[in-house]
């Protein structure tokens, strides 16, 4: 009888990380080779799917209007993170507590390219489909709980939440530059240039493009409702 347990035979939850895409690319950049990983494994995780509908206000009509569909929102993936003492790479708590909000931050080749964007992310953790996707970091909050007596933090429970990165689907004839092969969304409330800009290409600072392609001078002045179309990757 083997004295493992099924329970020492799961697998590691780990954070992969990606650089960012470069020009042309729709996918994340590539895999880099610090993973992050996780010594215990979540006890629970958090996982939001939404989607959107714009209804028109039906003033002379007896009944409500009939809604229209105008996509699905990122998914969203919360859990909470221990991280005890030094891990099995002789990294200290603080150490990897940077390594997660590096990935908060962009890179050094996103800035030196002008495409500033922070890495992006992949949970994974066995066959658990449903929470592996390309994502972001949106959000990093760490509690430090023990101390050793030279104040060298020696455990942190961090709250991170991943959103999922949409990759853009290719038009009939994307070098053509034409007004249909270009996709189009309508905004929903919340929505701005740059989470509009995030779920389609994956960079927020491609907002710009959007509102250039659009005609819009005045970003904060866009209202839900409105189509907004998106330029194809030879005009960002």
């Amino acid at each position: 009888m083997s004295g493992n347990s099924p329970e020492d035979k799961m697998a590691e939850a780990v954070l992969e990380v990606y650089d960012p895409p470069s020009a042309g690319q729709s996918g994340p950049g590539t895999k880099q080779s610090d993973d992050i990983r996780f010594q215990f494994r979540p006890s629970e995780l958090s996982l939001t799917k939404e989607v959107s509908w714009f209804r028109h206000n039906a003033r002379s009509g007896p009944r409500t209007s009939v809604p229209q569909f105008t996509g699905s929102q990122p998914r969203i993936l919360a859990m909470a993170v221990v991280l005890d003492e030094k891990d099995k790479q002789s990294r200290s708590v603080d150490q990897r507590v940077s390594r997660l909000l590096a990935c908060c931050v962009p890179t050094e080749a996103s800035l030196t390219a002008d495409r500033p964007s922070p890495p992006w992310v992949t949970f994974r953790w066995g066959g658990f489909a449903s929470v592996s996707f390309p994502a972001f970091l949106s959000a990093v909050k760490v509690k430090y709980t023990r101390f050793s007596t030279s104040g060298e933090p020696l455990r942190a429970v961090c709250e991170i939440t991943l959103e999922e990165i949409g990759t853009t689907t290719k038009g009939q004839n994307p070098t053509s530059g034409s007004p249909s092969s270009r996709q189009s969304c309508v905004l929903v409330r919340g929505d701005s240039l740059q989470s509009v800009a995030v779920r389609s290409t994956g960079r927020a600072a491609d907002w710009r493009d959007i509102a250039r392609l659009n005609g819009v001078d005045d970003p904060s002045k866009v209202t839900p409702g409105r189509v907004l179309l998106l330029p194809g990757s030879d005009e960002l």
